[in-house]
């Protein structure tokens, strides 16, 4: 809980295991008095307010933190092409050398790649300057640092001295840009073809010794800091995708490929980490480049193995009440993805950061899109973002890349916080008629391209309930098989009476067990009290120094 002190903010510390329980089952309740008409919905957004305020009251330690707000990029899937020329055909790649189409010359017809880049190919070498002078400029203070999550390179073949030599290039200019910040980068898919030990030697100003021993391995590792309550774990997502979509068997012949259940014992790492940090009562952020779940544009392709995108569901749900956040990138569209609990209820978040490529191959384009992230140092909890973006047929248009806020996440959704639940009703109000939850949604998700362009690739021209299903059940349904039944079994509107379908199915056994267990966990916290009235709920907390706030 936050609180401010003329200008100071103040953090309680709180440990979220027993406030959590109590939210989720008052939480379970009130859905379930909502669908079945007992309360209506004032009092059930009430509830929920009383709630969530209490959450971080409960079990305070006997001290405040003091906690400050800082900032972290997230840049992701650049896909450098250094071949890119002006003079090139969009229609080619955008190449210099591909003026002539079969042999034929084009130089009348053909169209001019853009001095900022094109929906149609790669990225030139200006747009990626364009981009990190923006994130000099917009934002140069406050930064703690930088998450870079992959495909750094374009899709085209080259050989591996020269896919080094372009990494160092953008490595650089990296390094010019956050001169007094690290930049940690997570492996995608089209950054393989370079040993892990040229990687870490290409990188090794920003990673300390603990980190490269786990990255020489296999490409995973953790940052942490020993003043700091939270740690950020970098996953390698290639170790765990489909052979058909996996460059390492493509790029090295076969050789650092491991088909086992545990490739280069990421897993057993991974879990060895999250059991350390909740030994130490740490928060987590997880990285990586290849999100669980299917692709949120047409195909609905997943890429991550059945089997590891499973595991990876369930230790996320085991461990969510130390996860403060999961940040990806790889599908290149703007979008997110809530993950349940086994019974149904959302328990984590993933953002799905856009891309800086401007082109999507079978998807659809999207403009260039920058991410920064606001988040307490002190706790490692995720505040707020503000989405960048660059309209680039204009910035080709005028010859100068104007980078502009696009939106700010709370205030966009009209949301109070960034919490699984929020994200949850966000999703849900996807496939309301009287909401325009999912119209703000879709027009982020392509990085707000202009109309003209978007209508060729996107929903058929106007919004439609087919492409609201899609994208509902690409956030809620992380499982290719779930994603497939609620695409075919959901009609439109899904939730046009205002309740959620996850809380919905609670059947009254549920909500009797959820109470009793409530009451078992009450008796065990005296210190507790709670009291029902007029569809108010009141906690009170009266042990250590923390304070109870009566209600008005």
């Amino acid at each position: 809980m936050t609180i401010f002190i003329g200008k100071v903010k103040y953090q309680y510390a709180c440990r979220f295991n027993t406030g959590k329980m109590i939210r989720d089952y008052l939480m379970l309740l009130s859905w379930f008095c909502a669908a079945q008409g007992k309360i209506g919905k004032y009092a059930k957004r009430q509830i929920k307010s009383r709630i969530d305020d209490v959450v971080c009251r409960c079990r305070c330690r006997s001290y405040h933190e003091l906690s400050v707000s800082g900032y972290f990029w997230h840049i992701t899937d650049i896909h450098y092409d250094p071949k890119y020329g002006t003079q090139g055909n969009a229609g080619s790649v955008c190449w210099n050398t591909r003026n002539n189409i079969e042999g034929v010359p084009s130089r009348l017809d053909r169209k001019l790649a853009g001095q900022f880049g094109d929906y149609s190919c790669d990225t030139p070498w200006a747009l990626i300057e364009s981009a990190a002078q923006a994130m000099e400029s917009k934002h140069d203070e406050g930064i703690e640092f930088v998450l870079w999550t992959g495909d750094a390179l374009t899709r085209t073949a080259m050989s591996g001295e020269l896919r080094l030599q372009y990494l160092q290039n953008l490595t650089d200019l990296l390094s010019r840009t956050f001169k007094a910040q690290f930049v940690f980068p997570a492996l995608g898919h089209e950054d393989i073809g370079v040993s892990f030990e040229q990687l870490s030697l290409l990188w090794q100003q920003w990673l300390p010794q603990e980190a490269m021993d786990t990255y020489l391995r296999a490409g995973y590792y953790t940052i942490e800091q020993s003043s700091e309550k939270y740690l950020i774990v970098f996953l390698n997502t290639n170790l765990w995708m489909d052979l058909s979509e996996n460059r390492m068997a493509h790029r090295t012949s076969g050789i650092t490929v491991d088909s086992s259940q545990d490739p280069f014992g990421q897993w057993h790492w991974f879990e060895s980490v999250l059991k350390k940090a909740r030994k130490e009562d740490k928060a987590v952020f997880i990285v990586g480049h290849t999100p669980p779940g299917v692709d949120d544009r047409e195909s609905g392709a997943a890429t991550l193995n059945e089997r590891h995108n499973a595991k990876y569901l369930q230790v996320v749900r085991q461990n969510a009440d130390i996860i403060r956040g999961q940040f990806f990138g790889h599908w290149h569209s703007d979008t997110f993805r809530v993950i349940y609990s086994d019974t149904g209820n959302p328990v984590s978040w993933i953002m799905i950061a856009p891309s800086i490529t401007p082109n999507t191959p079978g998807g659809g384009p999207n403009n260039p899109g920058l991410r920064l992230y606001e988040f307490e140092t002190g706790t490692g909890q995720v505040l707020d973002y503000k989405q960048y973006y660059l309209d680039l047929m204009e910035a080709n248009k005028q010859g100068l890349a104007d980078w502009k806020i696009e939106y700010s996440l709370l205030d966009y959704y009209k949301l109070k916080e960034i919490t699984a639940i929020s994200l949850h009703d966000l999703a849900d109000r996807f496939t309301q008629t009287r909401d325009n939850a999912f119209v703000r949604y879709y027009a982020a998700n392509t990085v707000s391209l202009q109309r003209e362009v978007e209508s060729i690739w996107g929903c058929g021209g106007p919004l439609n309930g087919v492409c609201a299903l899609h994208h509902y059940c690409t956030v809620t349904r992380l499982n290719v098989n779930l994603f497939k039944q609620c695409y075919a079994s959901y009609a439109y509107p899904l939730a046009s009476r205002g309740t959620s379908t996850t809380y919905r199915s609670l059947s009254l056994v549920h909500i009797l067990l959820f109470l009793l267990l409530l009451f078992v966990n009450l008796l065990q916290n005296r210190s507790y009290m709670w009291v029902l009235h007029d569809s108010h709920i009141v906690f009170g907390v009266f042990k250590d120094k923390c304070e109870y706030r009566p209600t008005e």
